[in-house]
């Protein structure tokens, strides 16, 4: 398939320079009639709109998006040393596109060690008994996802892991290794049903970590496939496989990308989610179409040949059909890459927008296919 590379190239690098201005040292989240609103501490996703100036900067070479992801640096460090009790299990996510790309990509000490540190918050939510990190915060008990917490893991912390592999690998302490590949285990023997479609979330014995159930947040009902988790497992597996080579994570990898693509509607591109009574009037999820996109790009490196095959193709489907149906091509006006992504549907919030996360994951999904990997994870 041949896709106008050079032109989404194109496209995310001058909307991504001329966001920058109206941005300036602000996290941006999703839209409101095409522009991004923002959240103080940048939330779970504060780190996307660093993570995509890194890409821009890899996808041209200019160097003022380097000094454009640096502007909001002071916020995460703050997070972290400060205002630690707003992190949880996203501590990946959040520090990964921010202070690990920028040591990858300049040799920054200060961004390193910063990152090591939020490695080892990380590490600090891990349950020995049941082998996992705890998702979400404890908070005041009455409040929603209070006590419940102690004890639940989300399919969206495989995301979160390679920071623990990328620390193990550059301060040599085994345990963050460790504790990475004892929440993927433990992941793909709750989280993973035997037909490779996954639950969102998964609850333990918070005193025990006995298995208890599998349960939803944010997709359709627990039973149900919410799509974006599917991608959240597709790449995290695939991360979890290419830094411990152990098969089982590979086979959860190949197993939920295959789900995936047979679920995707006849334009590549898929609803929220896969197991809805009726698709009439629901909307689609383009972030999770771009998620899945990028990891099946880096699964495609790893797995056997018919497979790698099938992955790639299946990719470049779906980031042409980003491109060609769902981008904000000729709408200057909006600030958003991508439109139709989906946040949270069964809430009625962040519904049929643009996501920053949805427009990072078809950044690097198109960084990828030109060949440029240096900061990814």
């Amino acid at each position: 398939m041949t896709l106008p590379l050079e032109q989404m190239k194109a496209f995310i690098v001058d909307k991504t320079r001329s966001n920058a201005v109206a941005i300036g040292d602000k996290l941006p989240a999703s839209t409101v009639d095409g522009l991004f609103q923002f959240r103080e501490n940048g939330g779970w996703v504060g780190s996307f709109w660093t993570g995509l100036n890194y890409l821009c900067y890899e996808l041209s070479g200019d160097e003022t998006f380097i000094e454009v992801a640096r502007r909001s640096r002071h916020r995460f460090t703050k997070r972290l040393y400060q205002n630690p009790e707003t992190l949880d299990h996203d501590i990946g996510f959040l520090y990964s596109l921010s202070s690990v790309a920028d040591h990858k990509l300049t040799g920054d000490a200060e961004a390193r060690q910063v990152a090591i540190d939020a490695a080892k918050a990380l590490a600090g939510r891990y349950h020995e008994a049941g082998r996992f990190i705890n998702a979400w915060p404890v908070w005041h008990p009455g409040e929603e996802f209070s006590e419940g917490n102690r004890g639940r893991i989300i399919v969206d912390c495989m995301y979160n892991l390679p920071l623990l592999f990328w620390a193990a690998e550059t301060t040599g302490d085994a345990r963050f290794r460790n504790i990475a590949e004892a929440h993927a285990d433990t992941s793909a023997h709750t989280l993973v049903r035997p037909d490779y479609s996954c639950f969102h979330t998964y609850l333990f014995d918070p005193e025990t970590g006995v298995r208890l159930r599998g349960t939803t947040f944010q997709g359709y009902a627990d039973d149900s496939i919410w799509s974006r988790g599917q991608s959240w497992a597709l790449g995290g597996f695939t991360y979890a496989y290419r830094y411990t080579g152990n098969k089982l994570f590979l086979d959860r990898a190949v197993g939920c990308a295959k789900l995936f693509i047979r679920e995707l509607e006849a334009d590549s591109v898929p609803m929220w989610d896969f197991r809805l009574p009726s698709k009439e009037g629901e909307p689609r999820d383009t972030s999770a179409g771009a998620i899945a996109a990028a990891g099946l790009l880096e699964l495609a490196q790893l797995a056997e040949p018919d497979d790698a095959a099938l992955f790639r193709a299946a990719a470049e489907r779906i980031v042409g059909s980003l491109f060609a149906h769902y981008a904000t091509v000729g709408a200057p006006e909006e600030q958003g890459l991508l439109r139709e992504a989906t946040g949270f549907r069964s809430r009625h919030v962040e519904v049929n927008v643009s996501l920053i996360y949805g427009d990072y994951y078809f950044a690097e999904a198109v960084a990828r296919l030109l060949g440029r990997t240096k900061a990814y994870w």
